[in-house]
C-alpha cells in the first residue's frame, strides 16, 4: 500500500481545500495509506469530517501582509515535518504555501517527494509570491493541474508538463438534503423573489463586482431577487476590490442593497442547503482553473450562469448551463435572466453531467501519476546509495 499526504493551507473550504479534503477520502476508500494535512489557524478543526487521517498543524495569527504569512506558514509547516513523523511516498501539495513548507522541511532533511497539484496560475504583483509560486511548480517532482486550461498555463508560464486530474463533485450530497436543514436555511435567507447565488466571496478573480451591476439589472424584470455571497475564505489581500464593490453597492437603491446578503464561510452541512436554496448560481468568472461551483450547483439542481471561456468550456455547454461574456454586465444579466426562464431543462442537463464528474474518477487519474513518481523517488535513493 503506497503512503501519501495531502497537504492544504486552510481548514475552510476554499476550492483547492475541498479538492484535497474529497481526494483524500477517495484514495482511502480505494485503500491507499492516506493523512491529510491542513494548517489550522483558528483551532476550530477542519470544517468537515474526513475519512481519510488528519493531522492539524497549528498555525500563528495571521501577520500584517500576505508575503509574511506566506512565510510563517511555510516555516510552521517545515518545523512540524521536521518534529513529527511524516513518512510518504508521496507529499502532495494542493498550494503553493503548502509547497513551499514541503520544500522548506526538505531542506531541513526530511525525505520530501513533492508533487503540486495547480488549481490555478496566480498572478501576484508580490516579487516574493511570485517566486514562492515559481518555486512551488518548478521545484516539485511532479505537477498536476485540474483542467487543460491550468496544465496550459503552468506550460506557457513555467515551462512545466502537468497531468490533468480535473475535479468533482459528490452529486449524492447536493441531491439529498435534509428537510430540516433546508426549512433552516430558507429562514435564514428569507422568502420572495428568485435567489441568485455566487460562490467564493467578494475578489476580481470572481468577477464579483460585475455580478452585483449585473444583479441590479436583473432586478428590473425579477424586482424581488435576492443575490446571495457564500464563501470568501483566502490569504489573498483584496481590499481594493472589496472597497469598489462596497461603492458600487452604496450607489444601488435601497431596496437593491438589502437585496444583497453575504454569508461568508458556512458551516459545511449547510453547503448543500443554501444550493438548494438557490434558483441561479452566477458564476461569470474572469480566472478560474476548473469551477468547482458550477459542479456543485448541477448536482444541487441549480441552474448555472458561467463564463463562456474556458476552464468552463471543458465540462459545460448549453446543454447544462448559460455561458456569457463575463465582461459584459448586461450579458451576465441577460444570462441570468435566461438561465430563471429556462431552468427545468438546465436542471435536467446539469444534473446528469456533474453525474459524470465523481471523485472516484478523479483518485484514480493520480494513481499512475504517483506510482510514477513513487519509482522515480525510489530510483533516486538507490542512486545515492551507490
Amino acid at each position: 500500500m503506497r503512503s501519501v499526504g495531502i497537504f492544504t493551507y486552510s481548514t475552510l473550504p476554499r476550492g483547492s481545500v475541498v479538492h484535497a479534503a474529497a481526494l483524500a477520502d477517495a484514495l482511502a476508500d480505494a485503500g491507499w495509506d492516506v493523512t491529510l494535512y491542513a494548517l489550522d489557524k483558528d483551532r476550530r478543526g477542519f470544517y468537515r469530517p474526513v475519512r481519510a487521517r488528519l493531522r492539524l498543524v497549528p498555525a500563528a495569527p495571521a501577520p500584517a501582509t500576505t508575503s509574511e504569512l506566506v512565510k510563517l506558514r511555510a516555516a510552521e509547516l517545515a518545523a512540524y515535518l521536521d518534529d513529527h513523523d511524516v513518512a510518504h511516498d508521496v507529499h502532495h501539495a494542493q498550494d503553493c504555501l503548502t509547497a513551499n513548507g514541503l520544500l522548506a522541511a526538505r531542506a531541513r532533511g526530511v525525505p520530501v517527494t513533492l508533487v503540486r497539484t495547480v488549481h490555478h496560475v496566480e498572478r501576484f504583483e508580490s516579487p516574493h509570491l511570485a517566486a514562492c509560486q515559481t518555486r512551488s511548480i518548478k521545484e516539485a517532482a511532479l505537477c498536476l493541474a485540474v483542467s487543460e486550461t491550468a496544465r496550459r498555463d503552468v506550460a506557457a508560464t513555467f515551462g512545466v508538463d502537468c497531468d490533468v486530474v480535473g475535479n468533482g463533485v459528490d452529486a449524492r450530497r447536493f441531491e439529498a438534503v435534509d428537510a430540516a436543514r433546508l426549512a433552516a436555511v430558507e429562514a435564514r435567507l428569507g422568502r420572495g423573489g428568485p435567489v441568485v447565488l455566487a460562490v467564493g466571496g467578494v475578489e476580481p478573480r470572481k468577477n464579483t463586482l460585475r455580478t452585483l451591476l449585473a444583479f441590479a439589472k436583473l432586478r428590473a424584470r425579477h424586482p424581488a431577487a435576492r443575490l446571495v455571497i457564500m464563501g470568501g475564505a483566502t490569504v489573498l489581500d483584496h481590499g481594493a476590490y472589496r472597497a469598489a464593490f462596497d461603492d458600487a453597492l452604496a450607489t444601488l437603491p435601497a431596496d437593491t442593497r438589502r437585496a444583497v446578503v453575504e454569508l461568508g464561510v458556512v458551516p459545511d452541512d449547510e453547503v448543500p442547503a443554501v444550493y438548494r436554496c438557490a434558483d441561479v448560481l452566477a458564476l461569470p468568472s474572469e480566472q478560474e482553473g476548473f469551477g468547482l461551483a458550477a459542479l456543485e450547483a448541477m448536482a444541487a439542481g441549480v441552474p448555472v450562469v458561467a463564463s463562456a471561456q474556458p476552464p468552463f468550456t471543458e465540462f459545460l455547454d448549453e446543454t447544462c448551463a448559460v455561458l456569457v461574456d463575463p465582461l459584459s454586465v448586461d450579458a451576465v444579466a441577460e444570462g441570468l435572466s435566461r438561465a430563471l426562464a429556462d431552468a427545468p431543462r438546465l436542471i435536467h442537463g446539469g444534473r446528469a453531467r456533474a453525474r459524470r464528474h465523481g471523485w472516484d474518477a478523479v483518485a484514480a487519474r493520480h494513481l499512475a501519476p504517483y506510482e510514477r513518481i513513487s519509482v522515480h523517488a525510489r530510483d533516486a535513493l538507490l542512486r545515492s546509495l551507490a
